[in-house]
């Protein structure tokens, strides 16, 4: 919890898309969707956590 000890390995990321540390296993797979199955609004204490989260779904 101090973080005073240093990791074993260190993965070198090129940029904030880079998967090359992850196993071809798994980005090959198409990510499948799967929206609740009853649709709800988040409460206000909901909002607020995710208040500084981004996300930008490319369609195309």
């Amino acid at each position: 919890m101090a973080k005073k000890v240093t990791p074993p390995f260190l993965p070198s990321i090129k940029e904030p898309t880079d998967v090359s540390n992850f196993d071809s296993e798994f980005t090959r797979l198409q990510p499948i969707l799967s929206p609740p199955s009853k649709p709800f609004s988040l409460s206000a204490e909901q909002q607020e956590a995710f208040a500084d989260f981004d996300f930008c779904a490319l369609h195309g």
